[in-house]
């Protein structure tokens, strides 16, 4: 049987903060009868884009420093 292994990924997204109704809005989808919630716009290197909640994007990534701006 196989072992189940333990992955790390990285990947350089593009983030702008914004709330999630402004973000489906934007993209021309309707707006749930729901409390709003503070999030980001992320930009995946392929060109799609999603929404996150704002403690799970803080939680997945950090900014890229001027240094390591640098670097690409």
């Amino acid at each position: 049987m196989n072992e189940e292994l333990l992955y790390i990924g990285t990947k350089l997204i593009r983030g702008l903060r914004c709330d999630r109704h402004s973000f489906l809005e934007g993209q021309g989808r309707p707006i749930p009868d729901e409390e709003n919630q503070h999030g980001y716009q992320v930009t995946y290197p392929d060109g799609y884009i999603s929404w996150s909640p704002e403690a799970t994007f803080e939680n997945a990534y950090r900014e890229v420093t001027a240094g390591e701006r640098k670097l690409f």
